[in-house]
């Protein structure tokens, strides 16, 4: 198994309007790809990207108990996040940037409970100098259908394969208290701050608050160190490649 040196999460707050369902964030997709065609040497990466308006409206409507209630509900959620991958895929490929999507509800199952992956796509991909992009999407079990969030692919595949870092890109400058950034977090100051933050009721997959879980059990599973940033504000994403220090929460172990 190949180890990386970056597993990106690219937060659907980010790349998309979550006021707007189906609407794209052009305008940062475009940098975050242009960033990435910048830097001269390229470390490894995977990056894996949130539903945003293209999955959490729909899945919204459809969601009941964390299962997807209706058939045609499972087809629109995945087609919503077929066009997104097409996006985020057409605006790489003009930066001459090679990724190779692939489809997380063909690469994961649930079973008995246990998530099962199929990832040798992602490592051969990698073998072949190709970015692996893959995104959240409906997951299927024997009885039922449920949400496969991003954040929990990502926090999957960072440990999968021994990622340096993993990077949460938000449309916040990091985990934000008293109006101050944390720039340093600890696994076992997770807990306490979970409950002062405000969770966003339109995410079906639960926002930031989520995203410190996935970190708390990523870090204390053997994970490494993870960062939550702000890649709406350009510049940001290439910071955090060359390895610049505070560029948003840091978290590590105690």
């Amino acid at each position: 198994m190949n180890n990386v040196d970056f597993v990106i999460k690219l937060g659907g707050s980010a790349i998309t309007d979550k006021k707007s369902p189906l609407t794209a964030n052009i305008k940062v997709i475009e940098n975050i790809a242009f960033e990435l065609s910048s830097i001269k040497k390229l470390p490894s990466i995977i990056i894996v990207y949130g539903g945003g308006s293209f999955g959490h409206f729909i899945a919204n409507k459809y969601i009941h108990n964390g299962k997807i209630i209706s058939s045609i509900g499972v087809a629109e959620i995945h087609s919503a996040m077929l066009t997104l991958t097409e996006i985020i895929t057409s605006y790489f490929i003009k930066y001459k940037l090679p990724v190779f999507p692939i489809n997380s509800s063909s690469s994961f199952i649930l079973s008995n409970g246990e998530l099962n992956s199929f990832i040798k796509p992602i490592e051969y991909s990698l073998n072949n100098n190709l970015i692996p992009i893959i995104g959240g999407d409906v997951i299927l079990s024997e009885k039922d259908v449920r949400i496969l969030s991003g954040d929990k692919i990502a926090s999957f595949l960072a440990k999968e394969f021994n990622a340096k870092t993993l990077a949460f890109g938000t449309d916040v400058d990091g985990i934000i208290l008293d109006n101050k950034i944390l720039h340093k977090v600890r696994l076992s100051e997770i807990e306490n701050i979970i409950p002062k933050i405000k969770v966003n009721q339109i995410d079906v997959t639960g926002g930031m608050v989520n995203k410190l879980l996935e970190i708390k059990n990523y870090i204390a599973s053997g994970g490494r160190k993870a960062i939550i940033f702000n890649i709406t504000r350009f510049g940001m994403l290439t910071k955090l490649l060359l390895g610049e220090e505070n560029i948003g929460t840091e978290v590590d172990k105690d």
